[in-house]
C-alpha cells in the first residue's frame, strides 16, 4: 500500500513538472519568438563551410610564416596614364598556372583602377514589438554594393615588374600598365564585383553576415584568348567559404592556417593569418575601401513606414553610386585583416535622380 502511495506521488510530481516546463516554453516563445525568426532568417542565408581537401603541388609543408615583400605594402602609386596593380594567385599551384591566375586577376584591378563606376543600396528595417509588458526592438540592415568597369585593353601595354612565390604556392605579381592616349584596339578588359552585408540586431541577438563576390573577363578579337575568372568569399564570425573558378572550372585548394609576416598600423612586423589564403584577405580590404568611398557620397534616403498597435515597422532606404578612377597607396595589417589606402585620381559625383554624371575632374578617362 506504501509503495502504491508512493508511485501515485511521483507520478503527480512528474505531471507538476510537466506542467510547469510546457508552460514555462509557451512563455519563452512569446518573449522569443522575434529572435527566433531573426535565427530563422539568418539560418536561411546558407550554411557557412569550408573546404577541407589535400595539397596537391606542395611538396613540403613549411609551419613558418611566409615574409611579403615590401612592393606589396608600398606599391607604386597610379597617376596620369601610368597605373599599377597587384595580382595574387589561390594557394597550391603549379607556377605556371599560378602565374597564369596571378596575372588575370592583376589586369582585372587595372580595369577597377582605370574606370570603375560603384552603386550603393541599403535597406534598413526596424521593428518594434509589443507583447503584454515585453518590448522587443530590433534592427536588420541589407546593403548591396555593385562595382562594374569595362575598358580597352592591350596586353602589349601592361608588364610585369616583380613578382613573389609563397610558401604556399601562391604567385604574387606587381604589373604597370600604361593607358595608351588613343585606343584601336579591339580587346576588352571587363570585372565585375559585388559585396553584400547582412547583419541582424534584436535584442541581444546580432549577426553579421558578408559575401565578396568578383569576376575578371578578358574579351579578345580571337575568342580562343579570351580568359575569365571568378572568386567567391563569404564570411559569418569565424565560420567562411570560398569558391574559385579558372575559365569555369573550379580549383579547390584546402583552408589551411595561412600566415604571412607583415606590417600593422604600427609598422611593426606581425604574423597575419588568413585561412582562405591571402587572395580572399586582400580581395575583402580592397572591396571594403572601394565601398567606403561609395558610401561617403551624396546619399538619397527614402522612408517608407507603417505604424500601428501593438507593432511598427519603418524601411529606410539609402542609395548612392560613384564614378572614377582609384589608385592603392599603401597596404598594412590590420588586427585579422588586410587594410588598404586607395586614392581618388579622378571622381564623379552621380546624381541619384538621373543618370547624368558630372566630371570633377579635366583628366580625360576611357568610356566603356
Amino acid at each position: 500500500m506504501g509503495n502504491l502511495y508512493m508511485k501515485i506521488s511521483n507520478l503527480r510530481s512528474w505531471s507538476t513538472l510537466f506542467i510547469v516546463l510546457v508552460s514555462s516554453v509557451v512563455i519563452f516563445q512569446k518573449a522569443s519568438g522575434q529572435q527566433e525568426k531573426l535565427l530563422y532568417e539568418i539560418a536561411r542565408q546558407g550554411p557557412a563551410e569550408t573546404y577541407s581537401v589535400r595539397f596537391h603541388n606542395i611538396d613540403r609543408l613549411s609551419y613558418y610564416p611566409d615574409t611579403l615583400p615590401s612592393w606589396f605594402f608600398n606599391p607604386p602609386l597610379s597617376g596620369g596614364d601610368d597605373f599599377y596593380a597587384i595580382g595574387i594567385s589561390d594557394p597550391d599551384m603549379t607556377r605556371d598556372s599560378a602565374m597564369a591566375q596571378a596575372m588575370q586577376r592583376a589586369k582585372g584591378i587595372i580595369a577597377i583602377e582605370v574606370n570603375t563606376k560603384v552603386q550603393y543600396f541599403r535597406d534598413i528595417y526596424k521593428v518594434e514589438t509589443v507583447e503584454g509588458r515585453y518590448v522587443t526592438e530590433g534592427q536588420k540592415y541589407d546593403t548591396y554594393y555593385k562595382i562594374a568597369s569595362s575598358i580597352p585593353f592591350s596586353d602589349s601595354g601592361i608588364a610585369v615588374l616583380d613578382s613573389h612565390f609563397t610558401r604556399y604556392n601562391e604567385q604574387l605579381v606587381l604589373v604597370h600598365y600604361s593607358v595608351p592616349s588613343k585606343y584601336n584596339h579591339p580587346n576588352q578588359l571587363e570585372a565585375k564585383a559585388t559585396v553584400v552585408n547582412l547583419e541582424f540586431t534584436i535584442n541581444d541577438v546580432s549577426e553579421l553576415q558578408e559575401e565578396y563576390t568578383i569576376y575578371f573577363f578578358q574579351d579578345c578579337a580571337d575568342t580562343a584568348h579570351n580568359t575569365e575568372t571568378s572568386y567567391n568569399y563569404r564570411r559569418r564570425d569565424w565560420r567562411f567559404n570560398y569558391l574559385s573558378k579558372i575559365n569555369s572550372k573550379v580549383h579547390n585548394y584546402p583552408s589551411y592556417s595561412y600566415k604571412y609576416v607583415g606590417l600593422n598600423q604600427y609598422d611593426s612586423t606581425v604574423v597575419f593569418t588568413s585561412y582562405p589564403g591571402l587572395w580572399a584577405a586582400y580581395l575583402r580590404g580592397w572591396m571594403q575601401e572601394i565601398t567606403y568611398h561609395a558610401e561617403q557620397g551624396k546619399k538619397l534616403v527614402r522612408s517608407l513606414g507603417d505604424s500601428y498597435d501593438p507593432k511598427s515597422e519603418d524601411i529606410i532606404r539609402e542609395t548612392s553610386q560613384c564614378k572614377g578612377s582609384f589608385g592603392l597607396q599603401s597596404l598594412r595589417i590590420d588586427d585579422d585583416k588586410i587594410q588598404l589606402d586607395l586614392l581618388f585620381l579622378d571622381s564623379f559625383e552621380a546624381n541619384n535622380n538621373d543618370n547624368n554624371l558630372s566630371n570633377n575632374n579635366t583628366n580625360k578617362r576611357p568610356e566603356s
